[in-house]
């Protein structure tokens, strides 16, 4: 059978639109397959078929069912959780009775739908970060999932083809704690053809994102704050109305270097980062995944040719370092970004930018797809 006519569904419960590795996966993948996606939201691709799951609560009857979901978590009745699982339910009404060749679950939260789908060259498990310590920083997560997905690892994991994950370190865990392999896909942003923009000073910083309080974002304003470097840095952060973005404007307030922009939509992100110098990816190890973390804004920085800064984290600062193109800080402490942007010139970002924009392409996610081509060949053979 010729590759375009293998079935391949890629299933998440999250609004599809929103999931950028997910819509970087088929954008690769519906050139050489049928890719059908399903999940929340409306179709996120004119020209492939979409199913849209109901995004119903995830249990049934309500108030009710969050309380008799909640209690089978807590007496580690794992099996009977799973069977009053709505989204599976729907998922299940509304793409069970096809032949599937390949589902790719994004996410623990889509693998018993997806096993339950039985395509007949198996399931992919793309798993965006270190499941079972995802949320760790609550402790009900820690006390009522945690122990759910360790479980999931243990017991459905084993069951699909192959396993896909974002980062090396991450992989190694689950290697260690669980025993089973995962193939890397780093979160790659696609190659954007732009060209590194004149460097003059101040020197232009910025980091873009979410908030929360694990990020510790303080860092990045209070290492501004604690310079006197010529620099300014706006942050476009998205997370209007939490007490984590009140509490940096209120850290920030009183430096003129430092501006809280308005998001942008992903669609012009890279473009608007262009216009800027160096990006700032800065995240104390406060959590597992947080200590391995390859984030997307990462890539978008390489894309809009920015230099970088980041602090000792394994993955980013690996890349950093064989790359070329910006700074790796000694630890995590505002005073140290503060003496890294004081040593900071034009001429030595102008360098950075070069670098980024000599090695853009091996670091977009086009060239990932050679790894996502022989895995699914593999499974189909």
């Amino acid at each position: 059978m010729s590759e375009s006519r293998r079935q391949v569904l890629v299933l998440t419960f999250t609004p599809f639109r929103q999931e950028p590795r997910a819509l970087k996966q088929v954008r690769f993948l519906k050139d050489h397959y049928q890719v059908t996606t399903a999940g929340f939201g409306p179709a996120p691709f004119p020209d492939v078929p979409h199913v849209e799951v109901p995004q119903v609560r995830p249990h049934r009857w309500g108030v009710v069912g969050r309380l008799l979901g909640a209690g089978l978590l807590a007496l580690h009745w794992y099996s009977a959780y799973l069977a009053i699982n709505a989204w599976d339910r729907e998922a299940l009404r509304l793409l069970g009775g096809r032949a599937w060749d390949v589902v790719i679950a994004h996410d623990l939260k889509a693998l018993e739908a997806s096993l339950r789908l039985a395509p007949s060259s198996g399931v992919v498990l793309d798993l965006h970060e270190y499941a079972p310590r995802q949320e760790e920083h609550s402790a009900v997560w820690r006390w009522l999932i945690a122990p759910y997905f360790r479980w999931m690892c243990r017991t459905k994991v084993p069951q699909v083809a192959e396993v896909v994950t974002v980062g090396q370190g991450i992989a190694d865990e689950y290697r260690r704690q669980f025993g089973f392999t995962s193939t890397v896909v780093v979160n790659a942003t696609p190659f954007a053809d732009h060209s590194p923009g004149e460097v003059t000073t101040p020197i232009r910083l910025v980091h873009s994102g979410g908030v929360a309080p694990q990020r510790r974002l303080d860092i990045m304003v209070d290492g501004v704050r604690q310079s006197t470097a010529d620099v300014t840095l706006d942050l476009y952060l998205v997370g209007e109305g939490s007490p984590v973005l009140a509490d940096l404007k209120e850290r920030a307030a009183g430096d003129p270097r430092i501006r809280f922009c308005e998001p942008v939509p992903y669609s012009q992100l890279v473009a608007t980062l262009n216009t800027y110098d160096v990006g700032l990816s800065i995240f104390p190890p406060t959590t597992f995944n947080l200590a391995w973390c390859l984030p997307n804004k990462f890539f978008d920085y390489v894309q809009a040719r920015l230099g970088v800064i980041v602090g000792p984290s394994p993955e980013m600062a690996g890349i950093v370092t064989q790359v070329d193109f910006g700074d790796v800080l000694t630890d995590f402490e505002p005073h140290t970004l503060a003496r890294a942007l004081e040593a900071l010139t034009p001429e030595r970002v102008t360098e950075w930018k070069r670098h980024a924009d000599a090695h853009a392409s091996e670091l977009s996610s086009e060239s990932q797809g050679p790894v996502w081509l022989e895995l699914m060949a593999r499974m189909m053979r």
